[in-house]
């Protein structure tokens, strides 16, 4: 039987801060492809060493104190795009003969504000993004911290959300037409349709000792793949861990083309 191919979508909230995390995660789980999300670091200040010393490479797109993303693969990835703009908060590459596009969306901070229109904008630049992905290479996996909540079932407490910056209308219409556009399939709906499953708890009040999460970590996938995938599920367990990222890795495993 063809092993399938376990990729993986974690902010990790400062990658020097957790480094011990992603080692023990790494040497734990073994992922194919490990998306990283909030390095909060240059490629010069990445741990590269530690990372390469549990077998793998790292494919950066970094900068100083904010934003960073990184595609982790036992190969490096081939083909790497980055972008949009001077933030770092997109990086695409090939592994295993699948592309795969790790994001950040940004907060938006609140809406109505310069930053939420920049969230705004920035997204319709990802649409353009992911439109040439896919002329290039047809089929691909889009994963990260997307900070948007799209339904009711993606939070315990949703209507506390309505209409902040994860959960207005202006944000989640931005990603369902690009959803709906480049026929995204959220992968972890497909396989595990019901409520409680969430990948982000706040520091404050106590929010993961009392399940008070949302899920704003995603992997979306164009249908061929959607249709090899197998499962999809949450590391709620590392989110429990000594010094933890507010994110739990979101996980999911799909059958090799071939």
């Amino acid at each position: 039987m063809t092993t399938p191919i376990k990729c993986v979508s974690w902010n990790v909230n400062s990658a020097r801060a957790r480094l011990e995390r992603i080692k023990d995660f790494l040497a734990a789980h073994r992922p194919d492809v490990l998306c990283l999300q909030e390095l909060k670091c240059t490629e010069a200040k990445f741990p590269l060493a530690d990372v390469r010393a549990l077998g793998y490479e790292a494919a950066l797109f970094g900068q100083p104190t904010y934003n960073g993303v990184a595609i982790l693969s036992k190969r490096r990835a081939a083909a790497v795009d980055t972008g949009l703009d001077d933030q770092a908060r997109v990086i695409a590459g090939t592994v295993l003969g699948v592309r795969w596009v790790n994001v950040y969306v940004p907060n938006g901070q609140r809406v109505g504000s310069e930053k939420y229109r920049y969230k705004l904008a920035w997204l319709d630049k990802l649409e353009n993004f992911l439109v040439a992905q896919k002329a290039r290479y047809g089929e691909f996996v889009l994963m990260g911290d997307f900070n948007t909540i799209f339904d009711v079932l993606d939070a315990a407490h949703p209507a506390a959300w309505e209409g902040t910056v994860l959960h207005d209308p202006a944000t989640r219409a931005k990603m369902e037409g690009i959803c709906r556009r480049l026929r995204l399939e959220d992968a972890v709906r497909r396989h595990a349709p019901g409520p409680g499953l969430y990948t982000w708890w706040d520091y404050r009040n106590r929010g993961f000792q009392v399940n008070d999460g949302l899920r704003i970590d995603h992997i979306f996938m164009t249908p061929a793949l959607a249709a090899r995938s197998v499962n999809a599920w949450v590391d709620v367990a590392e989110r429990g861990a000594e010094r933890p990222s507010d994110h739990a890795p979101l996980l999911a495993r799909l059958i090799p083309d071939g």
